[in-house]
């Protein structure tokens, strides 16, 4: 399967990425077991990136399906955390849920806020830059539907990686539409972020 570098960040993933939400309680609710023989099917026919989020309660499957794996695999989550302490916090489980040593790629969860995000979350998004400088995080960044943060984001030197709802009808987008994100989107792109 083709892999692509992730921005400036020295990531490669494969072109699909196992979105671990469905999975998990609060959608098709999966057993453990079940959820991660998908992860792992997905894992076994060369996908090396897994999307999940604290939110999505999908930790549990992903260290399941991980269990006795021994390829590289791309982890992606993501925290609601406004915080400092809240992040670190979130950090912290993640490490220990996911039994890694590292997350490869950790995001303020941002689905449904303004691009006063920044400034309301400085504290979580300054805890991500310190555990990124520790070695703990190898990039950071954002998940969101809202076309303004994506336009933010981009000018924002810290961050890496920018994970923006995009699909052909505009389904969730915010602030704007398709063409609008698809435009900011390839700003982003220009100014050298990661983008999936």
């Amino acid at each position: 399967m083709k892999k692509n570098s992730l921005g400036k960040t020295g990531i490669k993933v494969t072109e699909m990425c196992f979105g671990a939400l469905p999975i998990g309680p609060l959608q098709a609710n999966i057993s453990v077991e079940k959820g991660a023989k998908l992860i792992r099917a997905a894992l076994e026919r060369g996908v090396n990136f897994i999307d999940t989020a604290e939110a999505y309660k999908t930790y549990p499957h992903v260290r399941k399906a991980l269990e006795g794996y021994n390829k590289e695999v791309i982890i992606t989550t993501k925290s609601s955390a406004k915080t400092y302490k809240e992040m670190e916090q979130s950090i912290k489980d993640a490490l220990e849920s996911l039994g890694r040593s590292y997350i490869d790629i950790f995001l303020l969860h941002a689905a449904r806020v303004t691009p006063s995000v920044f400034e309301e979350r400085a504290g979580a998004f300054q805890c991500l830059q310190d555990y990124k400088a520790r070695g703990v995080i190898r990039a950071i960044g954002i998940s969101t539907h809202a076309v303004g943060i994506v336009r933010r984001a981009a000018k924002i030197k810290e961050i890496d990686i920018i994970f923006p709802i995009i699909n052909k009808i505009g389904i969730g987008i915010i602030d704007g539409s398709v063409d609008d994100m698809v435009k900011e989107i390839s700003e982003a792109h220009k100014a050298g972020k990661g983008l999936y």
